[in-house]
């Protein structure tokens, strides 16, 4: 009866899925500001291949103008040219932990090329990182060209 009563007890224990420490907000958000920063600048410089480790299988990357594409079709516009970012910039980051997630909202400004269209913008953004394989990954980004601030009366 004893190794019974014993097995019912660690059993569940033993089945049960190993409880992972809540990340601390703060590391994260220095672990997402740095994320960031290696993505925007592999994608000046067109660095696929730390963009393949940094990017999730499931992205979806939406553009200011409404062009969407797949971590796949990204990818391929900055190999092929038909994308080049000459320079991208972070401002007002602002981000929050929700468990393996995070949201991080800011402004950024870049000179892009864009199908032959030579751009400077200026942009609202909200992106999504998920811890998958121990390590953070963009899943979306969503931006938004930035309307221009408001006169302000002397």
């Amino acid at each position: 009866m004893k190794p019974i009563l014993i097995a019912s007890i660690l059993l569940p224990a033993i089945l049960a899925p190993a409880q992972t420490k809540p990340q601390d907000p703060r590391t994260a958000e220095s672990e997402i500001r740095a994320v960031q920063a290696r993505r925007f600048r592999a994608m000046t410089e067109a660095d696929v291949t730390t963009l393949e480790r940094l990017l999730s299988d499931d992205l979806v990357y939406t553009h200011a103008n409404g062009w969407r594409q797949t971590k796949a079709e990204f990818l391929a516009s900055l190999r092929s040219r038909e994308l080049i970012y000459h320079s991208f910039a972070s401002s007002n980051f602002k981000a929050k932990l929700y468990g393996d997630t995070i949201l991080v909202t800011g402004r950024a400004s870049g000179k892009v090329r864009s199908k032959g269209e030579e751009l400077n913008v200026e942009l609202l953004y909200l992106e999504a990182y998920v811890r998958q394989d121990g390590r953070w990954q963009l899943a979306a980004w969503e931006s938004t060209r930035s309307a221009p601030a408001p006169a302000r009366p002397h």
